[in-house]
């Protein structure tokens, strides 16, 4: 019995002694996972920080500011100015080539004598809010101690954070959403230093004032989890339905079962490796004139995949069947709509290099609104020659439709091949060389004819020789290599760049046998 006693004294000693020195750990933790953020998402920038400790439970405060970098050049009269200068750089250009226009020399309309004060454009107000203010946001974290964290399990802490609002703003929110926070977020931090973002909004119905709409939802979760540094993440996210009913036109639009799932692990640098599929179940529309819209099955599936120094990408878009009014009344039935598509042999360093570019661009301070162009794409001038020199592939997996009277799709791939700095040097002209094209288009008969004039474009198309009957399928190869194209194997003239003459009575290729 005095065994147990001396435990429980122990154990109670520890729980209410440890949850002020790993506040002390947490408070570490909030600052270095600050830096990291700002770090990977260097368009933030903290202005301020504030940390109030405590024994059970501690606060952060912290103010960040978005495109810092680029206030000043995106300031109202920043930019009014800019574009002054462009006018008159432009205007100073053409008359140094002689090309200034008869009436250059004219007054302005709103320079002429006479003309009244209420013609020219009003100036940009002295005491307008700054820019960088304007893009500020504060967020008050509320810090619970671990080593228990409640329902959320055990941890060094649990961060529960909240979007600081004037109370004019937190009452427009109250009116719109109710008195319950329309998104929760809380980030329970391991022991191990990696940790889970959740995301949530609580279900509800509201109605807009002055409005005869309802909008719905049921409770929207999102959870995304990181390991230390974030060189590992998971997503998993599910919204089981959002619907608005108005009853002033009788519109209707509802969506059910919404999911988000991926993974992912950093291969080098802002390079990762990983999955990432969004899908929705089902989207309904009813307009005020009781036509109808329906898709099922949408679906937007990502992948990227590096082995030996190349790095693969393909993209996954489409959705089952689609109603609509349009579709029915030619008599048209789709089952299964797919765009999928890819990027192969990619050259891993490069590209991370210019993901690497692309990011640190908007720490980049921007001095003038008119260079943001050249900032933007620099990443993109500076290394994607560079990725081209290693042959990638553009690939057509899978573009087209399914009906109940068969499919129809594009596939092929598009690459350039050998092809070096002096080929860049030359412009379009010199790359054209280099493309390596493979492209087929393979339909069902039965389904072009479902289409109005289908079988009449397909006899056309067979006759001319730009498509062959393979059994009850329309095939047409196109290919280009060494700068030369073919048409199911037959030698095409391409307008501008040469090529065999057109056959006799026609332009196309010559007809089949």
């Amino acid at each position: 019995m005095k065994k147990l006693v001396v435990v429980a004294v122990v154990l109670a000693a520890v729980l209410l002694v440890a949850p002020y020195g790993i506040g002390k750990i947490a408070e570490k933790r909030l600052d270095r996972g600050l830096d990291k953020l700002v770090e990977e998402a260097p368009y933030l920038t903290i202005v301020e920080r504030k940390y109030t400790p405590g024994w059970f439970k501690s606060e952060q405060v912290v103010t960040f500011e978005v495109f810092s970098a680029w206030a000043k050049a995106l300031e109202p009269k920043a930019m009014e100015k800019a574009m002054e200068d462009a006018v008159e750089a432009g205007d100073e250009a053409a008359a140094a080539e002689g090309d200034a226009p008869a009436d250059a020399a004219a007054p302005a309309p709103d320079a002429a004598e006479g003309a009244t004060p209420d013609a020219a454009e009003p100036a940009v107000p002295e005491d307008a809010p700054k820019l960088n203010e304007m893009m500020r946001f504060t967020v008050r974290n509320e810090v619970l101690h671990g080593p228990v964290l409640g329902l959320s399990g055990f941890g060094i802490a649990r961060v529960d954070s909240h979007f600081v609002m004037t109370d004019k703003v937190r009452k427009e929110v109250e009116e719109i959403f109710g008195p319950k926070t329309p998104l929760e977020i809380s980030t329970r931090i391991g022991f191990l230093g990696g940790g889970t973002m959740h995301f949530k909004s609580e279900g509800r119905t509201i109605k807009p004032k002055d409005s005869k709409a309802q909008i719905t939802w049921d409770t929207f979760k999102l959870a995304i989890g990181f390991s230390k540094n974030a060189d590992k993440y998971d997503i998993d996210g599910k919204w089981p339905k959002f619907e608005v009913i108005d009853k002033s036109d009788n519109t209707h639009v509802v969506m059910t079962n919404m999911t988000m799932d991926g993974d992912g692990k950093r291969v080098s640098g802002d390079l990762f490796d990983g999955d990432f599929t969004f899908a929705i179940d089902k989207i309904g529309v009813t307009s005020k004139d009781g036509e109808s819209f329906e898709l099922a099955g949408l679906h937007y599936i990502v992948a990227s995949t590096t082995k030996s120094d190349f790095t693969d990408v393909s993209a996954k878009m489409g959705s089952g069947e689609v109603k609509s009014k349009e579709l029915a009344a030619v008599g048209v039935s789709l089952k299964e709509v797919h765009y999928d598509i890819g990027v192969r042999h990619l050259h891993a360093p490069t590209l991370e290099k210019m993901m690497k570019g692309f990011k640190e661009i908007y720490a980049k301070p921007l001095n003038n609104a008119t260079e943001a162009n050249d900032l933007i794409f620099a990443p993109l001038k500076e290394n994607g020659m560079e990725l081209l020199k290693y042959d990638p592939e553009f690939v057509i997996d899978r573009v087209g439709i399914v009906t109940p009277d068969g499919d129809g799709f594009i596939k092929g791939t598009v690459k350039l091949v050998g092809a070096t700095p002096e080929d860049f040097g030359a412009g379009s002209m010199g790359l054209i060389p280099k493309i390596d094209a493979d492209i087929t288009v393979d339909v069902s008969e039965k389904m072009i004819q479902k289409f109005p004039n289908g079988s009449t474009a397909a006899g056309a198309a067979v006759d001319s020789g730009y498509v062959k009957r393979e059994g009850d399928r329309l095939i047409c190869k196109i290919t280009f290599k060494k700068g030369e194209a073919t048409v199911n194997g037959k030698p095409q003239a391409i307008p501008g760049l040469g090529g065999p003459p057109p056959v006799e009575g026609g332009e196309g290729p010559p007809p089949q046998e």
